[in-house]
């Protein structure tokens, strides 16, 4: 109970900087390194963006999630792949963190009253039951740990309290 936990989305979220990317090599360098320092759970990408990032987010699963770095303890982090709320994605993210000892797929879906109109164009009901059978589905493949995050949930809550 009073452990904090680091999780880490340098690989994936880092990227998004304009001028950020980065090669298999170099993402592959900065996971270990992060496993190093003792990372809890490092989130390697967004397998379904691209198949290169599949191909990096597998290659961190496989050398990065299965062995404890140097000085680390026995430490091995869990390896996680980010999916949006669809079974293709969730696939996707499934195939390449697969091969971790302990893997995690993060999928998210847009929650808010303005994503709900503007984006999804669906009501709260059926985004909370995609919700749902999507994690559902990502847990089915045999995925031990499912992380889910409702995209923009701030304004989602405050509807709801509002209502």
């Amino acid at each position: 109970p009073n452990y904090v936990r680091i999780f880490d989305t340098t690989l994936r979220d880092g990227e998004q900087s304009p001028g950020a990317t980065m090669t298999t090599k170099q993402k592959l360098d900065i996971a270990r390194q992060l496993a190093k320092l003792g990372v809890d759970i490092i989130e390697a990408g967004f397998p379904a963006s691209s198949e290169a990032d599949l191909e990096a987010v597998k290659l961190i699963a496989k050398e990065v999630g299965n062995v404890s770095p140097e000085g680390a303890d026995g430490h091995v982090p869990v390896i996680c792949g980010l999916s949006r709320c669809n079974k293709r994605d969730i696939d996707k993210a499934w195939e390449a963190v697969k091969y971790a000892k302990k893997p995690r797929i993060h999928t998210f879906i847009a929650t808010s009253e303005i994503h709900l109109k503007h984006k999804l164009k669906k009501t709260k009901e059926q985004v909370l039951e995609t919700a749902r059978s999507m994690v559902a589905y990502a847990r089915s493949l045999g995925c031990p740990d499912v992380e889910f995050s409702p995209e923009d949930a701030g304004r989602f809550h405050s509807s709801l309290i509002s209502n």
